[in-house]
């Protein structure tokens, strides 16, 4: 028999981009958790396997005490992170362009449905922030969960990093193992007091395969049901081939003995890049090479030399992961095919323009300030935690903000942005920029609806607010920026693609406003050329208006994006 060395690990997915970072609704309780899953069992095809939105909303809003805007948050925000999102079905995206009302929007709302038992394990993980916001009210003892930092990400250790901190994600998970199983337990296992004769169905096993995956052979990443029947694992996780069921004390045994950090994960690329300096160039695939290191980083200060890590040589299509840390005074620049589908942590970048024009899986951007960050199309959600003064360009299915000072938001999103808790003096604004290969991203596999933009319509889920506030009466904690302010954002760069404008219309008084500047700059073009100015004064002419872009660089900081943009002496052909 082919002796297997079996690894199992838990998915940062459900918890990075599953997880909002905000006070969970009073009544989302683990108590309240089973009431809903024997609820949804006797609702017949309406509740299990897969429960609809009409039953999960009426559960949520008349049991729960949740808002509606709340439970469709919830509702979408599981069905982003499914292998087979409704979102992508031609159904849902045909019949929501012919809805014209906000009722047959919430008529089609009804009709869609996820799988009963995993969006049970996506509401139970919402708890690891309710615990980690109480934690973070004591000092000293050792509160659950303990946070385990890395240096190499945060030297300073002022405060925990949810969004890259695996080791939170196995320990909560190793805590609450036992309430997990007993969620998924069918409801005359749950009421049998012995758990030693207690039973999981293959439907419950293969519903965990939401927080947990593994491999055999330390490349092939399998679903955690077909690794529990693995004839060489069968004896140890309880399986039997006559019931078709896992022994309760068995499978738990076996999924603890065999749980360990992500092989793909954060602390393993940090590892190999410490250690095989698997560092990436700070730009590539661009084809003139213009777009380079800035010159401040031949500086011999290893302060200023950023670190950038992937494992994308060795990691499966789905568990790629982009690390970007520490990156100062740079412009970086990143369009390859080979980073399409990864995740993208992006973590104390200062002073600093960051490019990554590839159709993206997830984006955590955490504790930057000064700095300009512009994303191609990312399928699931942007993570922005803790930043001030950066401006973020970017498409993207979600996008959650949290502790945010003075930051400020280009955004096409199909979903409402969640504006969470610590944020001050944001600014919203439509998404405004291209790249050649923009609509090429925007269908592919990573790609994301671009018909609604919900810009300019935030879902407030802290700072004491618990939805949405009128438009026209937005709350101090967010502004919509004003048409005067605005201005397009152009991409300094060629590439290779077939994109020559924004494909995402611009908001009318957006749209009228460019125009009216650009009426008044071929007003002012018209007016140089028939003053019929002689060489002496075109010269002159010229001169002025050279000096006083000059001085504009200097007054808006915008020197030091061009100062990265010039080939420096020693830039290398990659």
């Amino acid at each position: 028999m082919e002796v297997t060395t079996l690894a199992l690990w838990v998915r940062a997915e459900p918890f990075d981009s599953g997880a909002i970072h905000s006070p969970l609704p009073p009544k989302l309780t683990l108590h309240n958790l089973h009431k809903l899953c024997i609820y949804s069992r006797s609702k017949g095809k309406a509740g299990f396997p897969s429960i609809t939105y009409s039953l999960w909303k009426h559960v949520a809003c008349n049991k729960l005490g949740i808002s509606n805007d709340q439970a469709w948050m919830y509702f979408e925000t599981f069905d982003m992170l499914t292998q087979s999102s409704f979102k992508d079905s031609r159904t849902w995206k045909r019949q929501y362009l012919h809805c014209k009302t906000q009722e047959e929007i919430e008529n089609l709302r009804d009709l869609m449905s996820v799988d009963t038992l995993q969006f049970v394990l996506f509401l139970f993980i919402q708890q690891i922030h309710k615990i980690s916001f109480k934690a973070s009210l004591v000092s000293g003892g050792e509160e659950w969960p303990t946070h385990s930092r890395s240096p190499d990400l945060d030297h300073k250790g002022s405060i925990a990093i949810k969004s890259l901190d695996e080791h939170d994600y196995m320990m909560f998970i190793l805590h609450h193992l036992n309430e997990i199983l007993e969620l998924l337990m069918e409801p005359e296992s749950t009421m049998n007091s012995n758990t030693s004769e207690s039973c999981l169905t293959l439907e419950a096993v293969d519903a965990l395969g939401f927080l947990f995956v593994g491999t055999v052979d330390s490349k092939k990443v399998q679903p955690l049901e077909e690794l529990a029947r693995i004839q060489s694992e069968t004896s140890k996780s309880g399986y039997s081939k006559i019931c078709r069921t896992f022994s309760f004390r068995d499978f738990q045994s076996w999924l603890r003995s065999n749980l360990q950090i992500n092989p793909f994960g954060v602390s393993v690329i940090l590892s190999h890049g410490s250690k095989h300096k698997d560092i990436l160039s700070l730009s590539d695939t661009f084809d003139d090479h213009s777009i380079v290191k800035h010159r401040e980083s031949d500086n011999k200060d290893p302060s200023l030399k950023g670190r950038i890590m992937s494992n994308i040589i060795y990691a499966p299509k789905n568990l790629k992961l982009v690390i970007m840390s520490q990156v100062c005074k740079q412009t970086v620049a990143k369009a390859s095919d080979i980073y399409a589908g990864s995740d993208v942590k992006i973590h104390r970048c200062h002073y600093s323009y960051i490019y990554i024009l590839c159709p993206l899986r997830s984006v955590t951007v955490q504790k930057c300030h000064n700095s300009t960050i512009v994303l191609g199309c990312v399928k699931t959600l942007v993570n922005i935690i803790a930043c001030e003064n950066v401006t973020f360009v970017m498409v993207c299915n979600r996008v959650a903000i949290s502790g945010c000072v003075n930051c400020t938001f280009h955004l096409c999103c199909p979903t409402r942005p969640l504006i969470l808790t610590g944020n001050e003096n944001l600014t919203l604004a439509p998404y405004h920029t291209f790249y050649p290969k923009l609509e090429e991203h925007l269908k592919s596999e990573w790609g994301v609806i671009t018909t609604t933009n919900e810009w300019n319509r935030p879902l407030l889920l802290g700072n004491g607010h618990s939805e949405i506030l009128e438009v026209q009466d937005p709350p101090d904690v967010y502004r919509e920026l004003p048409v005067q302010e605005f201005f397009t954002f152009n991409i300094p760069f060629s590439m290779k693609g077939s994109t020559e404008a924004s494909p995402i219309p611009l908001p009318k008084k957006y749209e009228d406003a460019l125009q009216e500047r650009e009426n008044v700059i071929n007003n002012w073009y018209q007016m140089v050329k028939n003053l019929s100015l002689n060489k002496p004064q075109r010269q002159q002419l010229q001169s002025v208006v050279q000096n006083r872009f000059q001085e504009w660089l200097a007054d808006s900081n915008e020197a030091s994006q061009l100062n990265g943009l010039v080939p420096s002496a020693h830039t290398s052909k990659h």
